[in-house]
């Protein structure tokens, strides 16, 4: 219910609070800077002697208000309304190369500041010009935890030219991470630095005249960059970046002494500011006001933050004194003690719930936001805790005078410590996207570790050389990275080969079983097939062999009937010769009794006519006799044609079936051959089929024993996984390297233009 009382009635308030003024009222608020007033005659003096209608040294003109705001060869010199962005500027102040004048000293501050107001007003021509007050383009988000659409977001034009190049690192005063992309901003003399954490590499230099930076920290949406810092005793500001573009989108506060701490609303509608004055100032990142200030703290304060939701506002000091502010108010809400030593540090929970702080007496605790009550405090580091802050996932990192970076979890356990800070702790950030605890020393020493392993990865530097200088090293870095890459790739392929030459071998074997299975199969395929025609080959043997013997008893039964017909042959034969013989024997009768009638018939009388009539009918009697013999004769020689015609066709009949049992035999003895090979190859077939069966058993234990080594081992699992990322990591490495170099030459190719242009 608080909550939600505190965000209606901060929204109630903004939007009474922060009413524009009229633009009449604006006006004549403001006294005009014009160019030809006041500008003029400093380029004329300065500048002219080569930026001038007859000698327009680099493609520019200074001398007219027509041709500085044409620009030159450069492009743009003037942004109305923004100086920090304007190429003239930036050169005449000596924040950008090629400085002008050249070879020369900067021209007075007086002077500077006259052109740099004189451009935030909106660059001016003359009095009868309108004042056009600077806003910048920031506009109010909508608050939200969730990853934006545009993350990551990185530098994109933003110099790589550092402003100093000391010797030697100075003193970590501020450390920040993108909370949505491998980004980090270190703070140095006049200058922040940005690095991609996840490479290594500079990814640009922020100008900050303004002094040192003490705080710096990215906008929750990863867009922006807020540095608050100064000069101890003289002078303090917050500055507010763009990111991509590395511009000034903001401006804020005016302090006598250096701004030790600062935030930037969720919603890029406010920035608080804080320091040794001990006063709380909260301005319109819009507008640039002051919305309200507050003086409660009785010691320098040390920390600020806004609460994720923006409803809250924690502050903290150096005599531990501990305050919740409603945001859009500034109405105390809590005062939260605890703290026995000076607090370093506050953060909260991304969920606005819990809010966490850090101190000297080395300790962190957890502060809920009913009453204010401690929920958990332990001792985190000996000597002192110097910086914490939460991470994106609800985890702490912190860092301490004991030269030690740890990772806590949410309630307090440790998770990791990472070592090896050659002096006092100072500040501390996290890289939620590449998973990286980064810790700065008294020294500079800025190291960069694997949040996982502890690994040390590499250090970053607080004092980067020229473009030049940071092109050679480039290019080493280049070659290096390349080269590890190669030897990183080859590793991981010589492991994927050792691995796949096993598989490999397994897939093999197997494919030899495959086709010793098929051989088998198609081995068994042609002994079934070679068996049917054993089979056929006996079968028609068999066949043969039966017809062979029914010839054979076919011909011995014909051989006796054949032996029968001769011997009625024989018999009728003989038959002839006894019917021919007394045929004979009749005729011969015949003749005999015809020679008789004759002689008879020759006797005269009663007694040769008896005679003749008696050998008449002897005659005749014998004629009949001969007739019979003759009928009989005839019927012998018909029965003997029959017997011979018989006996000649069954010996005929032999001789075709003999004939026909010598083909027979022939085929036989034909098909007793094809039936033995028939036989051979079936036995052949069958001892090869054996032969290959046999020959399974040993290739399925060669399988079986190369299945065994044949699985990747979880070893190789584990360096497989992590040549991986290494590979992955210096794929990206290299990239950005490419990147970054290509960068690098475009940028001194530039500056070197600009240089023999002036």
């Amino acid at each position: 219910m608080m909550k939600t009382f505190l965000i209606t009635s901060a929204i109630l308030f903004t939007s009474l609070y922060i009413a524009e003024v009229s633009a009449a009222e604006e006006e004549a608020a403001v006294e005009k800077i014009t160019y030809d007033d006041h500008i003029l005659p400093i380029l004329r003096q300065r500048c002219g002697s080569c930026h001038n209608a007859s000698d327009q040294k680099g493609g520019l003109v200074l001398d007219s208000f027509t041709g500085l705001m044409s620009g030159g060869g450069s492009g743009d010199s003037v942004e109305p309304g923004d100086a920090s962005s304007s190429y003239l500027y930036m050169v005449v102040a000596h924040e950008s190369e090629p400085f002008m004048p050249p070879n020369q000293p900067k021209i007075p501050d007086k002077e500077l500041t006259l052109i740099k107001d004189w451009i935030d007003m909106g660059a001016l021509q003359n009095k009868g010009s309108k004042v056009v007050k600077k806003k910048n383009d920031l506009a109010k988000i909508e608050i939200s935890t969730e990853r934006p659409a545009d993350a990551p977001v990185m530098p994109v034009s933003v110099p790589l030219a550092p402003v100093h190049t000391p010797n030697s690192g100075n003193s970590v005063t501020a450390l920040a991470c993108s909370p949505w992309a491998p980004l980090a901003a270190i703070s140095g003399y006049e200058q922040i630095l940005l690095y991609d954490t996840s490479s290594g590499l500079l990814s640009g230099v922020l100008p900050f005249p303004e002094g040192t930076p003490q705080i710096l920290k990215f906008s929750r949406n990863g867009q922006l960059l807020m540095a608050g810092g100064g000069q101890g005793g003289a002078s303090g500001r917050v500055i507010v970046f763009d990111i991509k573009t590395g511009s000034r989108v903001a401006e804020l506060g005016n302090e006598y002494d250096s701004v030790l701490a600062a935030d930037i609303s969720s919603d890029h509608a406010m920035v608080v500011l804080c320091g040794p004055k001990r006063m709380i100032r909260v301005y319109s990142v819009q507008t640039g006001e002051l919305l309200y200030e507050k003086k409660k703290h009785t010691d320098w304060i040390t920390a600020a933050e806004f609460s994720p939701d923006g409803v809250l506002l924690a502050t903290a000091d150096r005599s531990n004194g501990m305050t919740l502010w409603e945001a859009m108010t500034g109405n105390e809400y809590l005062n939260l003690k605890g703290h026995s030593g000076a607090i370093t540090d506050v953060s909260w929970r991304p969920d606005s719930n819990l809010v966490a702080s850090s101190s000297e007496d080395g300790t962190i605790r957890l502060w809920e936001l009913n009453d204010g009550k401690e929920v958990k405090k332990w001792n985190a580091h000996g000597g002192g805790v110097s910086a914490m802050d939460y991470t994106r996932e609800g985890k702490i990192i912190s860092i301490g005078r004991d030269r030690v970076v740890k990772l806590w979890q949410a309630d307090g356990k440790e998770i990791k410590a990472f070592k090896g800070l050659p002096d006092l702790g100072m500040e501390v950030a996290y890289d939620a996207e590449s998973g990286r605890a980064i810790g700065g020393d008294w020294t500079g020493d800025v190291r960069v570790w694997d949040a996982t392993t502890g690994t040390h990865l590499f250090s970053l530097v607080t004092n980067p050389p020229g473009l030049s200088e940071q092109l050679a090293l480039s290019t080493e870095q280049l070659k290096q990275a390349e080269g590890k890459l190669k030897t990183l790739q080859d590793r991981l392929t010589a492991l994927n080969n050792k691995i796949a030459a096993r598989q490999q071998s397994v897939t093999a074997k197997k494919q030899d079983i495959s086709n010793r299975e098929m051989e088998v199969t198609q081995a068994n395929s042609q002994k079934d097939k070679l068996k049917k025609q054993l089979d056929a080959a006996n079968a028609e043997l068999n066949k043969k062999r039966a017809e062979q013997k029914t010839q054979e008893g076919t011909i011995g039964q014909l051989k006796k009937e054949v032996e029968s017909l001769t011997k009625s042959a024989t018999e009728k034969k003989t038959a002839v010769a006894t019917a021919t013989k007394q045929k004979q024997d009749v005729e011969n009768q015949i003749a005999e009794l015809n020679k008789k009638i004759e002689e008879a018939k020759k006797q005269e009388g009663e007694e040769g006519q008896k005679a003749v009539a008696e050998l008449e009918q002897q005659l005749t009697t014998t004629q009949q006799q001969l007739d019979s013999q003759t009928k009989s004769h005839a019927e012998a020689v018909k029965a003997q044609k029959a017997a011979d015609a018989a006996l000649a066709a069954k010996q005929k009949q032999v001789t075709d079936l003999e004939t026909a049992l010598a083909a027979t035999k022939k085929a036989v003895q034909k098909m007793t051959v094809a039936a033995q090979n028939a036989d051979k190859a079936f036995k052949d077939q069958d001892a090869k089929v054996k032969k290959l069966q046999d020959t399974l058993p040993q290739l399925k234990k060669q399988l079986a024993e190369l299945e065994k080594v044949a699985p990747i081992t979880e070893d190789e699992k584990k360096q497989q996984a992590e040549l991986a990322a290494q590979v992955k990591q210096n794929e990206a490495l290299v990239a950005l390297s490419i990147a970054h170099k290509q960068k690098l030459e475009q940028q001194l190719a530039g500056s070197q233009q600009a240089s023999a242009q002036n």
